[in-house]
């Protein structure tokens, strides 16, 4: 590939560059080889360079991989072959308050959830937001943006008035919500699949006030892992799915993770890794951590939001049962209900200081359950149990990120959204499940990693026996899966028809396919030279698989 795509504010790294492997490297770079190998690196200044990665592409005809964080964790936000990738990492940071008393922010997708919740911090303003700090918003709205605010205030993407995206044809774009000529577009990129409609730039969100909330109070918790502490916060959280009319002001959330030191280098602990590598030598990159050292570990966060307002008042009972199933925390609460807390201050406590869990390669696992049988089923006994087998060093050089929340009931605001016009999916569940598997770098703790997941699947999905969920409902944003065509129902409602609207909604948007740079995309891959491997990919029309 020529040069052409250099201009005087962009900045390109090209395959057989010296740097190129640093900046090729996203948070899946270890866990998918081979499928994040760009041809060329492009980090764009501005719309003119975003516009002229676009027009190259159509005229060599190519695809363009958008990321912004590259949190995707199958790599879908890179690619591969002759494609080439767009980097907004930096590229759209600005925020303007569209209205006086700052309910209404216009905000670049660039921004990572930590900045944008700090921004926000400086007015007592919040939105609901995922909890990785590292994460942008590009990629975050586009999947739904799932965070600990889901029952109270819904997802990020609920909060979504506008976007502004340059689509193929490389216009510059306000997609408006509840506008009839806008509705197919904005459906189709919030929730159909991160950079598959084109360059999103900017969103405009509604925005929440600390002062509509003058009672909200929540409880931050670290306790040692134990598996029968899991079991009894778990069996809260049950309790509380149960009952379908549970207020509307309550959200919890339940993580595992097991012990980590990152004060030594990883070659003495025997797994030295790219990722432990790039934490190392280029934070810049990376993304830079605060926390370097923990046991094995539940974390508990749960917020009661007041969504009455002033004349609201606070019950204590819930968060009582969760302190009662927890027992003595680790150092203290860090938060806790006794006193009241900001919003917005809360939602600090929520995040996760680190670009990732752990250094180390992955299986990941994220699914939603509908279930009403998960006590008869024995759910919270059988999660606990496979949780334990990594805590239990029962799976050798392997360790566990969990994270376990409801989203269901009458009262849920991610519920309630439900007929929103976006292609977010799933919104009937009552609970989200995360069971991601880290590994050290050799084949055999990967296959032990595999073999842990394997049964997960084969018990906790996907039948009439199945412990967690009878479908088999997962995650876009934790997606798994290479392909995304063959297997469109498990992330679309189990819908043909809403599946074959965003390919329509694809073709008409993009024809040339532009933005199809790898498998994990609406209608599938049409040209065998976007994939590594052409012998594995057939010439398939972009047809879904119904």
């Amino acid at each position: 590939m020529q040069q052409p795509l250099q201009t005087a504010t962009n900045r390109v790294y090209m395959r057989g560059d010296p740097d190129y492997q640093d900046h090729c490297y996203q948070y899946g770079s270890s866990s998918n080889e081979g499928i994040i190998q760009p041809a060329a690196i492009i980090y764009a200044a501005n719309d003119d360079d975003v516009i002229k990665a676009i027009n190259y592409a159509k005229t060599n005809k190519i695809a363009v991989a958008v990321r912004t964080g590259g949190h995707q964790y199958c790599g879908a936000s890179s690619t591969f072959g002759n494609n080439i990738q767009l980097d907004l990492s930096k590229t759209y940071t600005d925020v303007q308050w569209e209205n006086q008393d700052f309910t209404s922010v216009t905000v670049g997708i660039s921004l990572s959830l930590g900045e944008f919740n700090a921004i926000l911090g400086k007015k007592n303003r919040f939105v609901p937001h995922g909890q990785c700090s590292h994460v942008h918003l590009g990629g975050h709205v586009q999947s739904g943006g799932y965070g600990q605010l889901g029952r109270s205030f819904g997802l990020l993407a609920d909060q979504v008035q506008k976007f502004r995206i340059i689509t193929a044809d490389g216009i510059k774009r306000w997609v408006r919500r509840g506008v009839s000529e806008d509705r197919d577009l904005f459906f189709a990129v919030l929730g159909g699949s991160p950079g598959n409609f084109g360059v999103l730039t900017h969103v405009t969100l509604k925005v929440y006030r600390d002062e509509d909330h003058p009672n909200s109070r929540g409880l931050r918790a670290q306790y040692l892992y134990s598996r029968d502490r899991l079991k009894r916060l778990l069996d809260v959280m049950v309790d509380m799915v149960d009952d379908n009319d549970f207020p509307g002001d309550y959200d919890y959330c339940v993580s595992v993770v097991s012990s980590c030191c990152l004060l030594l280098p990883s070659f003495i602990l025997g797994m030295n890794s790219v990722d432990e590598r790039m934490r190392r030598l280029h934070p810049e990159l990376f993304g830079v951590d605060k926390q370097f050292l923990w046991p094995k570990t539940i974390l508990v966060y749960a917020q009661w939001a007041n969504l009455g307002g002033a004349q609201q008042q606070y019950n204590p009972e819930f968060f009582n049962k969760i302190k009662a199933a927890g027992g003595i925390p680790l150092l203290g609460v860090p938060v806790d209900d006794d006193v009241h807390k900001n919003m917005s201050e809360l939602t600090t406590h929520w995040i996760w200081p680190n670009a990732r869990e752990f250094d180390l390669p992955y299986i990941r696992r994220a699914g939603f359950t509908n279930s009403t049988t998960l006590r008869a089923d024995g759910w919270t006994d059988w999660v606990s149990d496979r949780i334990d087998l990594i805590q239990s060093d029962a799976f050798n050089e392997c360790k566990v990120a969990v994270q376990i929340q409801p989203y269901g009931g009458s009262n849920s605001q991610t519920f309630k959204h439900r007929l929103d016009n976006t292609s977010i999916s799933w919104r009937d569940s009552n609970i989200l499940c995360g069971l991601d598997c880290f590994h050290y770098p050799d084949a055999k703790a990967k296959a032990a990693a595999e073999q842990w997941q394997a049964g997960n699947d084969a018990e906790g999905v996907g039948h009439p026996n199945a412990k967690f969920c009878k479908e088999d409902r997962r995650l876009l944003s934790f997606s798994h899966d290479l392909d995304l065509d063959p297997v469109h129902k498990h992330y679309y409602d189990n819908d043909p028809a809403k599946y074959r609207r965003l390919c329509d909604i694809k073709r008409y948007w993009d024809p040339e396919r532009v933005f199809t740079p790898n498998a994990f995309s609406v209608g599938g891959i049409l040209n065998p030279v976007r994939t590594p491997n052409p012998t594995l990919i057939d010439d398939r029309q972009m047809v879904p698989k119904l």
